[in-house]
């Protein structure tokens, strides 16, 4: 893949993210014309260099965003200000995404990581869907999709056929209620996750929101999603099979890990507020921050010093896997953001608002049709990355429409998470489906079909309740 490709010049390449994410906080934090032209060509670099190793729908995104160019270039009549702010946004995602990256290459050596996760596996059957449920949902908050890996992994391991006393019965009904707790707890971080990419993507498309204002909705939402779904899990338990009973762990592990995930969390609050900048870009802070912290603290263990220069020797000699082990996601969500980026000054605005009411969709109906948008779309294989990004952009403003904006994103929030316990195509039904050998089809449409069929209306009424209760 490299040959013909001087050394140094590879070598070079693998520093293009770090010097996008560099460019990209100094333009955020600095207002800095000087870290955009940093940022932007490094960016485009990176792109090119990862292009082989990428997947389809990466590619495919890519492909689009430069098909969009064009298409810009040719119908506006300032296209290469609008391309440059595009480009800025897929800067500023690619740098998101990358920084969440960092704090999971620290969490993935951690032996405190592995040692909460077996403290979640060793729970009691009645008390196993909401300890691996919310489990998962605040180790999401660090290490991001890695947790079902994590997770599914020590999930094999403990359901053994020994460990299920011998019965296949038992070893299978295991293995699919500890898997879909895994799934709904995953999938509760768009609602509850204040350093998730969905909160970014929401309020970066929506300049009036706060996660202070988007919290106070988006919580309870997510507690009828787990409620729901714990109730779902005791009514449809096999109650005639027997399984041994596993010995509790200790919990100091996992109370350990949820001082860790509050610190961060707290640091990166503490970032917004003192430092005067939005919590997407605290994000970009807090999260290398305490990524490299963490990371040598570990390097300490390994014997005298701070760990510091360990920590900094392991990211320089594992900087290609490292920063290249981000290169879909940042193509993802990155090239979704670019599209939409150019989309949206191409659309009249008053004109769709305009078009909307006329079809009748007003007030919570468009939220309601909204969320069905994205949740067909992603049946149909489009990651709720680009359907969102789209909606939310084009719909900064929803009073037009009679609709509260906390409600539009809570309405989002609510079908990215629907889409990730539905959609076959999404990157978290690919990861359980390939642990457990099953199809995505199966896992989505018939072992998680009743959850979503009961958990849909209930969402919808939701949103009809909290646009009545907020306009």
């Amino acid at each position: 893949m490299n040959l013909g490709v001087p050394r140094p010049l590879r070598r070079a390449l693998d520093y293009t993210l770090p010097v996008c994410m560099f460019g990209t906080l100094l333009a955020l934090t600095a207002n800095s014309e000087i870290g955009q032209w940093m940022a932007r060509p490094a960016l485009l670099l990176y792109l090119l260099a990862q292009w082989p190793r990428q997947e389809r729908l990466a590619r495919g995104l890519q492909l689009a965003a430069v098909a969009g160019t064009v298409l810009v270039a040719a119908l506006h009549s300032d296209p290469l200000r609008i391309i440059l702010d595009a480009l800025d946004r897929f800067c500023f995602f690619a740098t998101f995404v990358s920084s969440l990256g960092l704090l999971r290459v620290s969490a993935m050596r951690s032996l405190l990581v592995r040692q909460a996760g077996q403290v979640l596996i060793r729970q009691q059957p009645t008390w196993r869907y909401p300890t691996l449920s919310l489990g998962a949902a605040l180790f999401g908050l660090i290490i991001n999709i890695g947790v079902l890996n994590l997770f599914g992994a020590m999930v094999q391991r403990s359901n053994s056929l020994k460990a299920a006393g011998g019965d296949p019965k038992v070893q299978q009904v295991r293995e699919r209620r500890m898997m879909l707790s895994l799934l709904r707890g995953f999938a509760l971080a768009p609602l509850v996750s204040p350093l998730g990419i969905s909160l970014a993507v929401i309020l970066s498309s929506m300049p009036s929101l706060r996660w202070s204002t988007v919290a106070p909705v988006a919580f309870p939402t997510a507690a009828l999603v787990f409620v729901i779904g714990w109730a779902l899990d005791w009514l449809t338990r096999p109650r005639h099979l027997n399984a041994p009973r596993p010995q509790p762990a200790a919990l100091t592990p996992l109370l350990s890990f949820a001082a860790l995930a509050g610190a961060i969390t707290v640091l990166v609050f503490a970032i917004s507020y003192f430092g005067g900048v939005r919590l997407p870009v605290a994000v970009l802070i807090a999260c290398p921050l305490s990524a490299f912290t963490w990371l040598a603290l570990q390097r300490r263990r390994l014997g005298g010093g701070t760990g510091v220069r360990r920590a900094a020797a392991l990211m320089y000699r594992h900087s290609r896997l490292i920063f290249g082990a981000n290169r879909n996601e940042v193509a993802v969500l990155g090239g979704s953001a670019f599209i939409g980026s150019l989309i949206i000054p191409l659309v009249d605005r008053a004109a769709l608002a305009s078009a909307l009411l006329d079809t009748g969709l007003y007030g919570a109906s468009a939220a309601a049709v909204a969320l069905l948008v994205v949740l067909t779309l992603a049946q149909l294989g489009l990651n709720p990355i680009v359907s969102v990004t789209l909606i939310a952009g084009l719909f900064s403003d929803t009073h037009v429409i009679g609709l509260e904006p906390v409600v539009l994103a809570v309405a989002l929030l609510s079908a990215w998470s629907l889409a990730m316990i539905s959609s076959p195509f999404t990157a978290a039904m690919m990861v359980i489906s390939q642990l457990i050998q099953r199809s995505p089809y199966t896992v989505a449409w018939r072992w998680d079909g009743l959850f979503f069929m009961v958990l849909l209306p209930v969402i919808v009424g939701w949103l009809f309740v909290l646009n009545g209760w907020l306009g």
